[in-house]
């Protein structure tokens, strides 16, 4: 029996096309196949992690990650579907089948397989950004009952290995705290750091200067918040936002390049976001969905939405908002 399931994240006019035989033939050597033009996951990394947790899973399960060009202009849906059904007559194997498109769909086939692959993978696009390809991937996989990959380290070693590395990066963050920059040594106002579309012609150290600008906002945010490092549930959120606090300080302390800065905005909104949930627990709500930062400042703080934007004289993009920027884009009206 085939399930399909798919979901249309954005819409996109690009044509192309794309041999499935190269996913198959990769599929060979790795259950997750990253085409080389796509940079949502990292091959070393994000690829390398997904691919070890799912290899040898009964039933099996084959990840793709290809670029949305290779859907034909038209029905995404159809094409989304014709084009797994190609890699699953390649592969000839039953199996669950995960693809991402790029920034357009996300499909799922399972073939031979009683799995309610539709409904996992609508309900992890809900949870998660649509720049958040591992994230949703992940999440499908836990839903799946796919045990997380093994780091290696006896279990005894886990309890002296977290001790030593909370000491080590509560004394760097509480280094960095006392020397960061104040909020009068520095602008006061500043663009968040975000992945640039060839309309945008910021130079690198424009984007050096602007993930600096964004650590020492979060500082700020650190610095005024309503709560407190030993409150009794809310100390290993604070602990987290302090350690990627520091860890993002360092990087921009030196001179990062676009991977390391991607890696600084990607530290940051994870500390905003433990941050939130401190302060939803201080405040008796529930914590906030991980989702990326407000695209338009990030001390809005987490986005609830996605929304479509065209910067003056820049190309349409869809990014995440806040409400209060989703409520002024939409004129107060959802």
């Amino acid at each position: 029996m085939r399930l399909l399931a798919g979901v249309l994240l954005l819409a996109s006019t690009l044509t192309g096309s794309s041999d499935p035989a190269a996913v198959v033939d990769g599929w060979k050597s790795s259950p997750v196949y990253v085409d080389p033009a796509q940079r949502s996951l990292v091959p070393d990394k994000d690829a390398a992690e997904l691919a070890e947790r799912v290899s040898g899973h009964d039933p099996a399960i084959r990840i793709a990650v290809v670029p949305a060009a290779v859907l034909q202009a038209g029905d995404q849906s159809a094409a989304a579907r014709a084009y797994v059904d190609q890699l699953v007559d390649r592969q000839q194997a039953d199996g669950i089948y995960l693809v991402v498109f790029g920034g357009a769909i996300s499909w799922g086939s399972a073939v031979g397989v009683d799995t309610p692959i539709a409904e996992i993978l609508t309900d992890e696009l809900g949870k998660h950004s649509r720049s958040d390809p591992v994230g949703t991937l992940n999440g499908v996989l836990d839903q799946l009952d796919v045990p997380k990959a093994s780091s290696g380290p006896p279990g005894w070693l886990w309890p002296l290995l977290i001790v030593i590395v909370v000491l080590i990066a509560g004394g760097l963050a509480l280094r960095w705290w006392k020397s960061r920059p104040r909020k009068d040594e520095g602008p006061a106002l500043y663009r968040p750091s975000y992945e640039v579309l060839p309309d945008e012609v910021d130079t690198l150290d424009e984007r050096r200067a602007t993930a600096r600008e964004d650590v020492t906002r979060f500082g700020e945010e650190l610095d005024a918040a309503d709560v407190r490092l030993d409150g009794v549930d809310t100390g290993a959120d604070v602990q987290a936002a302090m350690d990627a606090y520091a860890d993002a300080g360092r990087v921009v302390d030196g001179e990062p390049d676009d991977d390391k800065l991607r890696e600084v905005r990607a530290t940051v909104e994870y500390g905003r976001w433990r941050l939130a949930c401190a302060q939803a627990k201080v405040a008796g709500t529930p914590a906030p969905a991980r989702r990326a930062a407000c695209f338009f400042d990030p001390s809005h703080g987490t986005s609830v939405t996605d929304w479509m934007y065209t910067p003056p004289g820049g190309k349409p993009r869809e990014v995440p908002v806040c409400s209060g920027c989703r409520d002024r884009l939409s004129g107060g009206s959802r």
